[in-house]
């Protein structure tokens, strides 16, 4: 059996130009914003009736990779909308969470004859809201994070975007299954975990040996195809160096690159699936 990887949405968050492209310039002597703006992006409305009308909607997705010895998803998603929203609106961020019926996880698994309880390792690519949001659904696998990671969820300084402390449970209820890594980890014989930093201390993209030849699922180290063609790095950014460094390094180390938050994979992948 050949290893496929195939992408699950799990639901749709607000974004904008700001998130998704480092430093969003308006007004560039090298290169228009018309040219660095994601795909299907438009600005946020505010209503006369104080209603909203939301701006770009992006995909979240976990990876499930089949055709190893054992079963292996990458990351957990959007947990619940409303819970999403209210904490994020503590600190001040009012963007809109969604998903379908057909999103939520447990659903979206039995699509693939699955169940959270087949799926025997999970890797965080880092320890951000909307990768973790169902890790406890998953009570037979085992999880691999990087190290420098858990003390941003654990204890995030204020200046640490998309880490909820109120969101602590997510790691300690697995905390008895959880693996800490330093550096690059090989998960199976076709799968290994690459730290890359840049977007977070701990980032991690994940390259996958398929038929189609090595394939990055980029995690948030590209959040879409903007960054991915004209190596311009995502908008909350940890490390620049690191990005700069990694962006030349997983493009000279992989065939396909999947980024993260960009519906415009659908139409490049109309299956879901790869490899």
């Amino acid at each position: 059996m050949t290893v496929r990887i195939h992408c699950i949405l799990t639901g749709a968050l607000e974004s904008s130009y700001t998130t998704s492209v480092y430093g969003a310039p308006e007004r560039h002597p090298l290169v228009k914003k018309e040219d660095l703006l994601p795909y299907g992006h438009k600005e946020r409305v505010y209503n006369s009736d104080g209603t909203i009308t939301p701006g770009l909607m992006v995909p979240v997705p976990i990876w499930l990779i089949e055709g190893e010895d054992k079963t292996i998803l990458i990351d957990t998603g959007l947990g619940d909308c409303d819970e999403v929203m209210a904490m994020q609106g503590q600190y001040g961020i009012d963007y809109i969470a969604t998903k379908s019926k057909d999103e939520e996880i447990v659903t979206a698994l039995a699509q693939k004859g699955l169940k959270p309880e087949d799926i025997d390792v999970v890797a965080l690519t880092h320890l951000h809201f909307d990768h973790i949001g169902n890790n406890e659904l998953f009570t037979k696998a085992r999880f691999v994070v990087q190290k420098d990671e858990v003390p941003f969820l654990v204890s995030p300084p204020p200046f640490a975007t998309f880490y909820y402390r109120e969101w602590q449970h997510k790691l300690t209820s697995i905390s008895d299954r959880l693996d800490t890594i330093e550096g690059n980890y090989r998960l199976s014989k076709n799968v290994e975990l690459v730290k890359v930093g840049g977007h977070a201390a701990g980032q991690m993209v994940v390259m996958v040996n398929t038929s189609l030849g090595k394939v990055c699922i980029g995690s948030d180290f590209y959040y879409n195809y903007t960054n991915i063609d004209r190596s311009w790095p995502m908008g909350p950014l940890w490390n620049v160096q690191q990005w700069i460094d990694n962006d030349r390094w997983v493009k000279s180390n992989c065939d396909i690159i999947l980024p993260n938050h960009d519906f415009a994979l659908f139409n490049r992948f109309p299956s879901r699936a790869i490899g």
